[in-house]
Order: structure tokens, then sequence, then C-alpha cells
């Protein structure tokens, strides 16, 4: 659908949080908008939660399926997607008034394919704004070389995208992590990224969050070590210029992680297998 944009949120167990999420979308003065709220077999009343606001708004779709993940509740919500744009938000997360209208603009304007803003990290005692270069723009390439020294390029959630970038791209389901796999299939698609100060997302950090779990931090590690791997190799088939950054990227990446305070035994053994394969090619 022309100049709508499709607004995936996966939904788990969010119940005190998901409200002010719903309320800062449906709240934006960019009123062009197709929220899709995929339940993931949520044990609270978070789907509860969900059918409430459907029925109250007829841009809200619901989706209600068993536990999958956060990969696979991001695949249902872009296989439902019908707008001509794209964008991400996750449901303990919230918007700043105007972020849509914002970032829609600075998108025509700048005939881009990605528009990324600055965002907030919450924490109980206050705000850390994350600030982004003022209006800058750059061509896949340049962006492409900054993939692995600038981590806010894998962030899913503080960006607006046309819709086609990401045409026959899904996320690796099974992760514990899972934008890093996939958002930068869309930059490489990208013909022009564009970067905004202004603050559009706010960030809520959670002690209780399953990425702070000391059982989730090997499984992370496992993931950064793969996405990776699999990452260098797919940007270096399609830009041979950038192989040489990438692999040191890569390389560079497993050594510091052998500095790593989450590291076991396990991932030891990992780690000095993926640079033994390095090594051999």
């Amino acid at each position: 659908m022309e100049n709508v944009i499709s607004v995936i949120i996966p939904v788990y167990n969010v119940q005190t949080y998901l409200p002010e999420c719903l309320d800062s979308l449906i709240a934006q003065d960019y009123q062009d908008l197709e929220i899709i709220l995929i339940d993931d077999g949520s044990k609270d009343d978070s789907g509860k939660i969900c059918d409430e606001y459907a029925a109250k708004d007829s841009r809200i779709k619901v989706i209600h399926q068993p536990n999958g993940g956060a990969g696979a509740a991001k695949n249902a919500g872009l296989k439902a997607a019908t707008g001509e744009y794209l964008a991400f938000l996750d449901s303990d997360d919230f918007l700043e008034p105007g972020a849509y209208s914002h970032m829609m603009a600075i998108l025509k304007e700048q005939d881009a394919d990605i528009v990324q803003c600055a965002f907030q990290r919450l924490f109980r005692d206050g705000a850390k704004p994350e600030r982004m270069a003022n209006l800058t723009a750059e061509n896949t390439e340049a962006c492409m070389a900054r993939v692995p020294w600038d981590w806010t390029l894998a962030l899913l959630w503080n960006k607006l995208y046309r819709r086609s970038i990401f045409d026959g791209i899904f996320f690796e389901v099974g992760n514990i992590i899972d934008d890093e796999y996939f958002t930068y299939q869309g930059i490489m698609n990208a013909k022009k990224i564009v970067y905004d100060d202004r603050v559009v997302h706010n960030y809520r950090q959670r002690r209780s969050s399953v990425m702070n779990s000391p059982q989730s931090r090997v499984r992370i590690l496992k993931n950064w070590m793969e996405f990776q791997n699999i990452r260098r190799k797919k940007v270096s088939a399609r830009f041979p210029q950038l192989r040489r950054l990438y692999y040191t990227a890569y390389i560079d990446y497993l050594i510091q992680l052998t500095k790593n305070p989450w590291h076991t035994e396990e991932t030891m053994k990992i780690l000095k297998q993926a640079i033994a394969d390095y090594l051999r090619e």
C-alpha cells in the first residue's frame, strides 16, 4: 500500500510495558500505519491487550502463534506486511511524538532507502541519548564499510525502510539475537542511507530481559561468532572490495572474544575452532 508504514511488533510477556508502546504508536501524527502485533505465545495478558487495542483501532492486526522466538515472530510480521515502508518496534519500547512523520519526510526529501535516527536508552535513574551525525548521507559501499565498527547500524528499530530492500529476506530463526543477521542484508540493497540526530525511539533497559540472563550470554556469544562469519562471507561475495576489511574485522572480533568474561570452556572451544578455520582460508 502506497505511503503506508507497516510496523512490526513481536510481543512476548510484556503486559507491563505494552500499553505505553502501543499508545505511543497510535498517537503518531503520521496516520498511514499498518500495525502488526505478533503474540508469540505469551503466558501473561499480552495477547489479550493486543486484541483489546485491535478492537479500538482498525489499523492494528493481531497474529497469535505458538512461541517460536523473536525471529519467527518478525517473519510472520514480514509475511503479513503490505505497506510500501517498513518499521520495527520492540514491545517494551516506545516512540517519541512525531517520530514517523519526521523519518518519512527525510526519506522522501533525500530519496533514500533507509533513514536512521537517534535514540535514547531508558534506565531507572534517567535517559542516555545515543546520537547520530545530523543529516548526513552515504551510499551502499560507504555504509557497508562502517558496519563492522558502528554497532548502531545493526539495530533494527531506530530506522525507517523502503520495504522493497528486504524482498525475499527473512530473519534467521532460533537465535537469541536476530537483528544482526538481518539488518545488514537490507543495507546491502539500499542505494542511499541517511542519518539524523533527532531522538525518535526510547530503548528500555531491563535487568529481567532475556538478553541479560546468565543462561543467555553463552548463546549470545555463539550467535555473534556465527553471524560474524556468515556476514563476512555474504558481504565479501557482494562487495569484493570490502573483503579484506570484513575478514580483518572478523579475526579482530574473535581475538577480542577471548577477553570476554562470559566465556565458558564450550565457547572457548568453538572460538579456537573458528580461528583455525579462518586461518586455513
